[in-house]
């Protein structure tokens, strides 16, 4: 029994936070009670990942996949989620006309969801974890429900994560079919077959909608720039973070293999992300859709180094993946502390920024290591992360992924370079601006600072991270 609470501990005690803010809310509706249990909650569920991999044994083996790996990924959900909830904490102001209280449920509640994809041995635990993650985001996008284009984001979403999910639903059937099992094992070792390749393919079109690539990205932009700034950045970072840890597990499993024609569709689907991706972000005003757009171009890059396989694609996919965390919530945690729900928008139009160095040059500064960490220009970490997806497209022979993951990075470089030219110009004339009149609390600034000292630190002596991650991800 102790062994077994022990290997559950960090789902145990996401399980219990959840259980415990909605109890606290049938109590009293206190919005700094319901934050303060959301975060120890999910303090306490990463700091119990070590206690869960000294368990040694996995009671669960057909629904969970525990190893130091899966855990990893799980521990940068759950720092990821925290950042957010902390970004959240400062976008849901007093002068909010909505109860504040259920969104850091609805957050803990999507990352429970994530925590379970992230660390899913089978089909089952697969599928539940990612419809509790997608349940629960649809209600964070659609927070402030007095905006329209959050309403109209939301429902978007859940038009499209409807049939992401019955698609994949019914890839897993065939799966199922086909093996007589509903785990991953038996779909790797079976041979290839007509039903085995549907069902795969089924499977893969819902990951790629989750990882939101050429062809199914089209969802992207319109619910990046109607979702409120942490919904965004939630959407935007966890659920990727989660795809890959399942695909890295299958691709590690014994038997696994990527056939020749599954290769070359991967390889044109990380062309087009790549090309598509930058070359739309260039005509985008908002900043919103530049984000994502360009994320779209992100995740292009990382399935080069899916592709290249072997030691150094793995290591290339996870120090990506974890660059692409921390700047993502750092650009999108810029929009949301110059933003409050309680404003018809958020400050997500690239003039909103216009005079940011004027205004608020640490902040300004900040964003500037964002962005030249997207393009992938020192010192920041985002440089050392396209070396790495580089190195492991050479050292594939992926030539053609390789020049155009250099040709696209050229491409993204007018507007990220555009973005610090217009903080870096005279102020406008009005004192509306938000870069001007928002109040940015204390610990909005302690956030902003901690994650642009990880962009520059990391940057500057990336060997600390790459210690760190081969010590978590061994």
């Amino acid at each position: 029994m102790m062994t077994l609470m022990q290997a559950a501990a960090p789902l145990l005690v996401l399980a219990l936070t959840v259980t415990a803010m909605l109890a606290a809310l049938a109590i009293r509706r206190s919005f700094a009670v319901t934050i303060g249990i959301a975060a120890t909650g999910l303090i306490l569920a990463t700091i119990s990942i070590p206690w869960a991999l000294a368990a040694r044994a996995n009671p669960f083996p057909s629904l969970f996949n525990l190893t130091p790996d899966a855990l990893g990924f799980a521990g940068l959900i759950l720092l990821a989620g925290l950042a957010t909830l902390i970004l959240a904490t400062l976008y849901l102001t007093r002068d909010l006309p909505l109860p504040r209280e259920e969104y850091p449920l609805l957050l803990v509640l999507a990352t429970l969801g994530a925590f379970a994809m992230a660390t899913s041995a089978g089909f089952i635990t697969l599928f539940l974890g990612l419809e509790t993650m997608t349940i629960a985001m649809i209600g964070m996008i659609a927070y402030p429900r007095d905006r329209p284009e959050a309403e109209e984001a939301a429902l978007k979403y859940l038009v499209l994560s409807g049939m992401s999910s019955a698609i994949v639903l019914f890839g897993i059937g065939l799966a199922a079919l086909a093996t007589g099992h509903l785990t991953f094992a038996p779909l790797l070792a079976a041979g290839p077959n007509p039903i085995i390749l549907t069902a795969l393919a089924l499977i893969g079109a819902g990951a790629g909608f989750k990882l939101s690539v050429v062809p199914f990205h089209i969802w992207v932009p319109d619910i990046y720039a109607g979702a409120p700034a942490p919904s965004a950045a939630y959407v935007a970072v966890i659920p990727k973070i989660a795809v890959i840890a399942v695909i890295l597990h299958l691709l590690a499993m014994p038997g696994s293999t990527v056939s020749p024609i599954l290769a070359s569709a991967v390889g044109i689907v990380a062309m087009l992300s790549m090309l598509v991706g930058n070359l739309l972000a260039l005509m985008q005003e908002n900043l919103k859709r530049v984000l994502g757009y360009s994320s779209i171009a992100h995740l292009g890059y990382l399935l080069i180094a899916l592709l290249a396989a072997g030691r150094i694609g793995r290591a290339g996919v996870i120090f990506y993946i974890v660059t692409y965390a921390i700047t993502v919530i750092g650009a999108f945690g810029v929009i949301g502390v110059l933003s409050r729900a309680g404003s018809a928008r958020d400050a997500d139009q690239i003039d909103d920024l216009r005079g940011l160095f004027w205004h608020r040059p640490l902040l300004a500064t900040i964003m500037t290591l964002i962005l030249l960490s997207l393009a992938g220009i020192p010192p920041a970490i985002g440089f050392i992360a396209k070396l790495y997806i580089m190195a492991a497209g050479v050292s594939a022979d992926l030539r053609v992924l390789t020049a155009t993951l250099v040709l696209s990075s050229v491409i993204g470089l007018f507007y990220y370079l555009r973005i610090i030219l217009v903080m870096a110009l005279k102020p406008a004339d009005r004192a509306e601006a938000p870069a001007s009149v928002i109040a940015i609390p204390i610990t909005g600034w302690l956030t902003m600072a901690g994650l642009g000292a990880l962009i520059l630190g990391f940057g500057i002596a990336p060997q600390s991270l790459m210690t760190l991650l081969h010590a978590v991800f061994k």
